[in-house]
Order: C-alpha cells, then structure tokens, then sequence
C-alpha cells in the first residue's frame, strides 16, 4: 500500500495513509484526516498543511492522526506522495514541536 496514498472512509471521511510501506505485513495502518477547510479546526502553522484535493483545499489534521484497520482502507483515489516533506513535517511538529 504506497505511502500517502489518499483514501475514502466508509463514512465518507478522506483519510492520508501515512504508514511506511515497509510495514505492509501489520494489519492496522497509520492514517491522517483531511478535512475540508470550513470543517477543520483552526489551522496551526506546520502541523496542518493545506492540499488540494479534487479542485477544493484540504487541511491534514494531524493531531487527529489513528490507525484503521487495513482491510478498511480500499481504493485509493489520490496520492500526496509529492508533499512527503510537508507531511514529515507536519508530523514532526506534532511530536517534536519543531
């Protein structure tokens, strides 16, 4: 399953896979929320960067990053692998603070 690879929940919630590939064998996956901008919470500088996504801008909620179940995580229906380091960064600042 490609790191951050962009999928829907079966709530309809869009979810970033963000789980090194390495650890395909686990049955869980590390994933992140994109929320619509007027369904997010405010925006915290580096710990919540903003995509596009179909043509309407999504912020990562990092802190509200979980694991799912794998087998909930279907098809997937975008990628933001070209944002890695916005993403490390992002979760960097959530763990480290920097």
């Amino acid at each position: 399953m490609p790191q951050y690879d962009v999928f829907r929940s079966a709530s309809g919630e869009l979810l970033v896979d963000c789980q090194a590939e390495g650890l395909g064998h686990l049955a869980t996956r590390f994933v992140a929320p994109l929320l619509p901008i007027a369904r997010a919470p405010e925006a915290r500088a580096r710990l919540n960067p903003i995509f596009d996504v179909f043509g309407e801008k999504h912020m990562l909620v990092t802190q509200f990053a979980t694991a799912v179940r794998r087998s909930e995580l279907r098809t997937p229906i975008d990628s933001l692998a070209t944002y890695r380091f916005d993403i490390v960064a992002a979760f960097d600042m959530l763990l480290t603070g920097i």
